[in-house]
């Protein structure tokens, strides 16, 4: 299961569905707490001879809400909901308060994480 498979089937039932990969549309409209996310970055799982169809990567969650104390406790909410989950590990890497955001009108928390995903074929 990919990342972003796992991301949205845990977060969309917390938020409404309103989970999508970043960056937020322009124009969109928002109730109450919305979710996007990026790949940092990934290593893949290698053996002596090949790669193993496993990858580990590094993604951000982005929480975005027009309360700033609600952006905080959804950002608690999501940290929970990942680190318990039981389709992939994943571990908390390091969290940040991404301020105020002119343009969408919305507070952002965001949320690093390390989580295993596996290609199918």
């Amino acid at each position: 299961m990919l990342a972003s498979e796992i991301i949205y089937q845990i977060l969309g039932p917390l938020f409404n569905d309103q989970v999508a990969p970043a960056p937020l549309s322009p124009g969109m409209e928002i109730h109450g707490t919305y979710i996007t996310y990026q790949t940092l970055n990934g290593n893949p799982l290698n053996t002596v001879k090949t790669w193993t169809g496993y990858d580990q990567l590094r993604v951000q969650i982005n929480i975005h809400n027009a309360d700033k104390v609600q952006c905080e406790k959804d950002a608690a909410r999501v940290k929970r909901a990942l680190v318990d989950q039981k389709l992939s590990s994943c571990s908390l890497v390091g969290d940040s308060d991404g301020g105020f955001d002119d343009e969408t009108q919305l507070f952002q928390q965001q949320v690093d994480i390390l989580i295993w995903q596996i290609a199918e074929e």
